[in-house]
């Protein structure tokens, strides 16, 4: 009972939750269970006394995922109040952010603060954990650019700072333990003019919603580059710019990105996606990896 008082406003407890329909492509099943977590003793508490049979799902802005149809067994995870944090010291020129602060926030917080090279998170629709994991970038800038050391807890609870040389950061890629989760980062905070920062804002932001579907639902990028072509050209190739399968469809704008048509279901989208990878393969041996995360099962027929 005590520890039901302690914990009871630090972690939200909800029993199949409508998470898919929560997510960017609005489609998708529930979470068995969701815990929203909000501070980092209630975060160390849970890891410590779940079972590791358990899986564990973290979801952040609920971009960049499919949660299919059949929703999330195990635990699902959301962290809340104190990992959406960020720090200025300007003295010694560093800012510290939580992890579930959105991509959104921090290009706000760094151009009120005359703080530059952070611009670039205007175009990803996401949050800084994430972000970190798989060292999401857009319009020639990555998240580990300025990264100085990431924080991480383990399905032990054990906390561990690691310094970016650590990390083995690569085009989508981190070495970050599959099991562990971000908590918070430090970066270089380098001073930049404002006007500047705001012209380069507007810059991207006129881009984006030029060349991407930002008023569809949407999870952002869906394959990943390879290294000797960008994937929209490979999906232009084999023709199939507003292919449609079900209620998914290929955005006509932007071929690596898929839309939801207002009626789609999750498995739509990542058949959509796999007819879009083997046709691929079949026409010129290129693997096209998927940059979109695909949680949870298939619904039973």
């Amino acid at each position: 009972m005590l520890i039901y008082h302690f914990f009871k406003d630090l972690i939200n407890i909800r029993i199949n939750y409508d998470i898919g329909k929560k997510t960017w492509f609005g489609t998708g099943g529930k979470a068995k269970i969701l815990l929203v977590i909000n501070n980092l003793k209630s975060l160390q508490f849970i890891l410590k006394i779940l079972p590791k049979s358990h899986p564990i799902f973290l979801i952040g802005a609920g971009s960049n995922v499919i949660v299919r149809d059949g929703g999330i067994n195990g635990i699902t995870i959301k962290l809340g109040k104190e990992f959406k944090k960020i720090n200025y010291t300007k003295e010694k020129k560093i800012i510290n952010i939580g992890s579930a602060t959105r991509d959104l926030d921090i290009s706000k917080f760094c151009y009120e603060n005359s703080i530059g090279n952070f611009e670039f998170l205007r175009g990803i629709p996401g949050t800084l954990g994430g972000n970190i994991v798989m060292n999401a970038g857009c319009f020639g800038s990555s998240i580990s650019d300025k990264l100085i050391s990431c924080t991480i807890i383990n399905r032990n609870g054990h906390i561990k700072k690691l310094p970016k040389e650590s990390l083995k950061f690569d085009y989508r890629f981190s070495s970050i333990p599959k099991d562990s989760i971000v908590i918070e980062a430090e970066f270089k905070a380098i001073t930049k003019n404002k006007t500047i920062i705001q012209q380069k804002l507007k810059k991207i932001n006129n881009e984006r919603t030029s060349n991407q579907p930002v008023n569809f639902r949407t999870g952002g990028s869906t394959f990943k580059n390879t290294s000797d072509e960008s994937a929209w050209k490979l999906i232009d190739k084999i023709n199939f710019r507003g292919k449609i399968i079900g209620g998914a469809k290929v955005s006509e704008l932007h071929t690596n990105f898929l839309i939801n048509n207002g009626n789609a279901n999750s498995l739509d989208l990542e058949l959509l996606g796999e007819e879009i990878r083997t046709k691929v393969k079949k026409k010129y041996n290129i693997n096209l990896d998927w940059e979109l995360k695909r949680v949870g099962q298939f619904k039973k027929i």
